[in-house]
């Protein structure tokens, strides 16, 4: 049973990762149809794990259920921006409010989680959703050391949200290194206990994301 059930999850994982990037690729475009049984077909698996998948995508609000169907969700350009605006002003805050109630545990999570970050980005080829997942980790940390749990369900809503777009930054050679060295401004605020340096830098990084968004990925999606 224990053997059936990570065989699933190998399957489930393979099914998301193939769906996301033909989300990200432009294969499955905003608002188009996934038929979950075409897609079993196309992987040659079973519909299990490919429901598994499109659920977690739903979940993640990157689809929608419509009858047998699911139908890729759809942000313009001004609904992107918006919620990047949200998430700086959000994460700011966390980042100033984590650093007054920091703790040595949590200041462990934040240097694990760089590190892991640091080591995907040192690999041959890293992978974007990979890269993507462990940045929000970091974010997430903050989020919750805030103390706020509005701050923390927000927060991961509008990752959930920007998942696609987010993945994409991490496509940019030049993207991965600036976002190390900013996470690495916010962290070494967070150390030294200097809580509104810390909520610069975040909102510094959170503006250096939007700018790269809007002169090298917004123009070429929309």
């Amino acid at each position: 049973m224990k053997e059936e059930s990570e065989n699933r999850l190998t399957l489930t994982e393979t099914a998301y990762k193939y769906i996301f990037e033909g989300i990200l690729n432009g294969k499955y475009r905003a608002g188009q149809s996934i038929s979950p049984d075409n897609l079993a077909t196309s992987l040659n698996m079973s519909k299990t794990p490919v429901r598994e998948a499109l659920v977690q995508l739903e979940v993640e609000g990157l689809v929608f259920r419509n009858g047998r169907y699911y139908n890729v969700i759809y942000l313009d350009e001004q609904e992107v921006l918006e919620l990047y605006e949200i998430r700086g002003l959000l994460e700011s805050e966390a980042a100033y409010l984590a650093t007054l109630k920091m703790t040595p545990e949590i200041m462990a999570k934040l240097r694990e989680a760089l590190v892991l970050i640091k080591k995907q980005n040192q690999l041959p080829d890293p992978e974007p959703i990979k890269l993507a997942d462990l940045n929000g980790k970091f974010h997430s940390i903050i989020a919750s050391a805030s103390g706020n749990r509005y701050i923390a369900e927000y927060t991961s809503n509008i990752r959930l949200k920007l998942k696609v777009i987010r993945t994409t930054l991490f496509s940019s050679y030049d993207r991965r290194i600036s976002e190390i060295n900013e996470h690495e401004d916010v962290l070494r605020a967070m150390e030294t206990g200097k809580a509104e340096e810390a909520r610069d830098r975040m909102k510094a990084h959170v503006d250096e994301v939007v700018q790269y968004l809007k002169n090298s990925v917004l123009n070429k999606m929309y």
